[in-house]
């Protein structure tokens, strides 16, 4: 009991102890308010402690681009610490980049790189360098040199010029001098500046550029291997690095088209789609619609692999002709979009043969119903109807509503022609469309 009765009288000690510090504190801040007066706390009135009117001034508050424009960016005139020797070092590498001294330049930047390689300065050595080894036309090594910068600086104020040159590299490697020329892919900036510098006979040195396992040793414009597979690499750079730019959909296009070339329709099509879908404001988003649609039309392997491709394809090809009502490609579609019909309804007479050869006559009759329901106006609805007639209605009385359906069928078969309708599939192999050689890019 002693015990608590001490406690309280400490407890009431403390208290009186810290009540008249807080009471000193809040006398203190009144007399500041009464001699200072309220307006002190309205900004407006410039007065008080707002007085001072370079607190709120924004004028001299400049950001990353604005800088860049008044030529800010410089980290010699930020006021970064470098010594008056790395200074001058700078000093002496652009005076020789500015005089065309690429060779000397060159040497002077990777020492800078190598040395400034957390700073700034060595974000502009290794642009520097890449620029140095574009204009002496050794483009592997300037390549070489844009991918350390994006991968070093990925964020680096050069992106936009860095994509410039690895496009031009990427259209020599291609023996792309002009894609406006030379094919319908047409780059959406301006391509004289794109190409500016870049021939295309540079590139175009026989075999060692067409096939990538034979090495080249003599030729410094070109990659010791796989001139095509660099190219594409250059490309890829582009619209990883830079996506919003105004070169990334220019060099998703040039890609697929390179494959659609080739061949390699699989490769194609993913390439067109991420144009579809990622810049849907593009100016080839047309052709990337009507080309992915005619590349998954290819990739169909024929009535006895998946179908997805064709409906796929067919898809893409009704929504061509949604979209792009002007398209001068429309006649082409509608035909395709026939022979698409006619592979469908191929696919669908293909499982009446599998049931005959089970010697399932119930399933062979559904079969046949689904082709002549679904496909009625083919060849394939006739043979259908032909072998419905020879099926035992016995045998298919309990299906719901099957002898209704063949009571409604025609008493007889009419007259065939020797040869089927134009268009039509007459084998097992898929229809290709051969309408579109005038996509193809690099000559024909």
């Amino acid at each position: 009991m002693e015990s608590v009765t001490a406690e309280r009288i400490e407890l009431r000690s403390t208290v009186s102890a810290v009540f008249p510090c807080a009471a000193r504190l809040a006398v203190l801040m009144a007399c500041v308010l009464l001699c200072t007066g309220c307006r002190s706390l309205r900004p407006s009135d410039g007065e008080g402690l707002f007085a001072s009117r370079d607190l709120l001034n924004t004028d001299k508050i400049r950001g990353p681009l604005e800088r860049a424009f008044h030529d800010e960016e410089d980290p010699l005139k930020q006021g970064e610490k470098f010594s008056a020797a790395g200074r001058r070092q700078v000093e002496v590498a652009r005076k020789q980049f500015d005089d065309r001294d690429y060779r000397h330049a060159l040497a002077s930047y990777k020492k800078i790189a190598k040395k400034y390689a957390e700073s700034s300065i060595g974000e502009e050595a290794w642009f520097r360098i890449g620029e140095c080894h574009f204009a002496m036309k050794e483009y592997p090594k300037a390549q070489d040199a844009y991918d350390k910068l994006f991968e070093s600086y990925p964020s680096t104020k050069h992106v936009a010029n860095a994509s410039r040159r690895m496009f031009a590299i990427a259209q020599t490697w291609l023996e792309v001098a002009d894609p406006e020329t030379h094919s319908q892919i047409k780059t959406v900036s301006d391509s004289k500046v794109v190409s500016e510098g870049v021939s295309t006979a540079d590139a175009n040195a026989g075999l060692t550029a067409r096939y990538g396992l034979l090495p080249n040793f003599l030729d410094e414009t070109r990659p010791l291997f796989d001139t095509k597979g660099r190219a594409l690499n250059a490309l890829k750079s582009i619209w990883l690095n830079d996506p919003t730019g105004p070169l990334a959909d220019d060099a998703l296009m040039l890609t697929a088209s390179y494959y659609l070339r080739q061949g390699s329709n699989l490769e194609a099509d993913r390439y067109f789609q991420i144009l579809r879908e990622e810049y849907p404001d593009s100016p080839h988003v047309e052709q990337a619609f009507v080309l992915g649609a005619h590349v998954k039309q290819l990739s169909y392997q024929g009535p006895y692999y998946d179908g997805t491709a064709l409906v796929a394809a067919e898809n893409l090809k009704e929504r061509s002709l949604s979209l792009f009502p002007g398209s001068e490609d429309r006649q082409q579609i509608r035909s395709d979009l026939n022979r698409i019909h006619l592979l469908k309804a191929q696919r669908k007479w293909k499982e009446v043969e599998l049931w005959q050869k089970k010697g399932n006559p119930v399933s062979v009759a559904i079969a046949c119903r689904g082709v002549i329901e679904e496909f009625p106006e083919t060849r394939y609805a006739d043979q259908a109807r032909q072998e419905l007639r020879r099926i035992d209605p016995a045998t298919v009385r309990h299906l719901p509503g099957m002898s209704e359906f063949l009571s409604s069928l025609p008493a007889s078969a009419p007259s065939q022609s020797a040869a089927p309708a134009s268009g039509e599939a007459t084998s097992d192999r898929p229809i290709k469309s051969v309408g579109f050689r005038r996509f193809l890019p690099f000559g024909s």
